[in-house]
């Protein structure tokens, strides 16, 4: 008469056990709703680079109209974000545009991105021996709202404003400075920009600082 092992039944548990401990989730699940930190940090530090190498090329478009005396490139450029045979004023406005396009890009959309939500997502919970962020969906809706708020400052660019296109009319957009003379909705599409990368950078605070101080 056969006798069956002890121990066999236990084997195929462990088994299926294991199979179900290595189940992965789809690549939509993991990294459009992941709550995983690491996985979050990775989005960060993407979308960082994304935006930097958008923001160097602002900086690029800027140094080859510095280049000589004059204007050189700016009704080209102009001409590439939709104006028409732009005229003398609106070629003037779309240098205010670049500036304040690369700068906002640059401090918003890269470094503080790059920083805290990339390096500061990997390193943080590990650092304290933190399982994960205190609120990890928080996490997760905190960088969806940065990349909108990029977004939303990418369609500005293509959007009229006034006296050509663009992001504002110069080295800030706070009104009335951004809206006197720039009727039109790409003023409302960048400082809405600011405010979604705002809200997200809040959200980050506030699980920054819960994690910690749960620790």
């Amino acid at each position: 008469m056969a006798t069956i092992p002890a121990n066999e039944g236990f084997d195929a548990h462990d088994h299926a056990h294991d199979h179900d401990h290595d189940h992965k989730p789809a690549f939509f699940a993991r990294w459009f709703m992941s709550t995983n930190h690491k996985d979050i940090g990775t989005l960060y530090l993407i979308f960082a680079i994304f935006a930097g190498i958008i923001g160097g090329a602002v900086s690029g478009m800027m140094r080859a109209e510095l280049a000589q005396p004059g204007i050189q490139y700016l009704g080209y450029f102009a001409q590439l974000l939709g104006t028409a045979n732009p005229s003398f004023d609106e070629q003037l406005h779309l240098w205010n545009v670049l500036i304040t396009a690369h700068g906002l890009i640059m401090v918003f959309f890269m470094v503080m991105p790059a920083i805290i939500g990339g390096f500061g997502n990997w390193f943080v919970p590990i650092m304290i021996g933190a399982p994960d962020m205190a609120f990890p969906r928080m996490n997760n809706v905190s960088f969806w709202l940065t990349f909108v708020g990029f977004m939303s400052l990418m369609i500005s660019a293509f959007m009229p404003g006034g006296t050509g296109q663009g992001a504002g009319t110069g080295w800030t957009v706070y009104a009335p400075l951004s809206t006197s003379g720039s009727v039109g909705p790409a003023v409302d599409f960048a400082i809405f920009s600011l405010h979604l990368s705002g809200a997200g950078s809040i959200l980050g605070a506030i699980n920054f600082i819960t994690t910690i101080l749960n620790m």
